[in-house]
């Protein structure tokens, strides 16, 4: 579970219901269902109709990212790319062939194979480089769905409110109902509001997040290939791929998302 995204919802949650507790606001009042359908359903209705169905489709696993991201082994990679290019240095590219058939990352897999049949560089990295935008893309397509659910619940609680507007309106001779009717006409934009920028926003930005750095790992994975096929000194390599580590509090450390697991040289 990622504590940055469940510890930052119940914080919100926990806050505007101590804000409302302090203005003596009860929980009753803001429960409405006719406003949470008119806003969660339409705001859901209107991004099926605005999304593709492929990117649809990516919803349930980036909102599992967002909760519980994978783990990426930054130094574990590292020592895996370095391991190699000791081995190709000492055996020739040739000898990485099973290493190649066995290496868990698809980017790995992909760029040593190519690497062992005798590639173009160029070609080589070219072709990583596009499985890493491909990796990406579909993550923030994903992110993109819940950036445009956010865009349309605040408009539909306005059209909530609207509506429950239009029906007091209608009930001007009884002036003692008019109160309690406008509080829950009210509650569509709340809701509007609420969701977009305390769930739909902000899962869209984490997400983005996530595919950023799915790329940053991508890209040292491709200079760590691109310097096995080149015949680069381990040593200079390793000092090549430290530059990525993710740092924290001065000290490197590895960060969440897709560990490998290290193969022999």
């Amino acid at each position: 579970m990622d504590l940055a995204t469940i510890g930052g919802l119940l914080f919100a949650i926990i806050a505007i219901a101590v804000g409302a507790y302090l203005e003596h606001v009860t929980l009753d009042s803001l429960l409405g269902i006719s406003a949470f359908l008119i806003v969660v359903g339409g705001s859901i209705g209107a991004t099926i109709v605005s999304s593709a169905v492929e990117d649809l489709k990516q919803v349930p696993r980036v909102l599992k990212m967002a909760f519980s991201p994978p783990k990426r082994d930054y130094q574990g990679m590292i020592d895996l790319l370095v391991g190699l290019a000791e081995k190709a240095r000492r055996n020739g590219l040739l000898s990485l062939q099973e290493d190649a058939e066995h290496a868990e990352n698809p980017v790995v897999q992909r760029g040593l194979t190519m690497a062992v049949d005798g590639a173009d560089p160029e070609q080589v990295v070219a072709v990583m480089r596009a499985m890493s935008e491909q990796q990406a893309d579909e993550i923030i397509r994903g992110a993109a769905v819940f950036d445009t659910a956010g865009g349309y619940a605040p408009t539909l609680g306005i059209m909530g409110t609207v509506m429950g507007l239009i029906t007091i309106m209608g009930r001007l001779s009884e002036p003692d109902t008019l109160g309690p009717a406008i509080a829950v006409a009210f509650l569509a934009t709340l809701y509007g509001l609420g969701s977009a920028n305390l769930f739909f926003l902000p899962m869209g930005y984490k997400i983005k997040a996530i595919a950023k750095q799915l790329t940053h790992f991508n890209e040292m994975i491709i200079v760590g290939i691109e310097g096995i096929q080149a015949g680069e000194n381990p040593r200079n390599l390793r000092e090549k791929l430290s530059i990525y580590l993710p740092s924290t509090g001065g000290r490197r450390a590895a960060v969440t998302e897709g560990a490998p697991v290290r193969e022999g040289a």
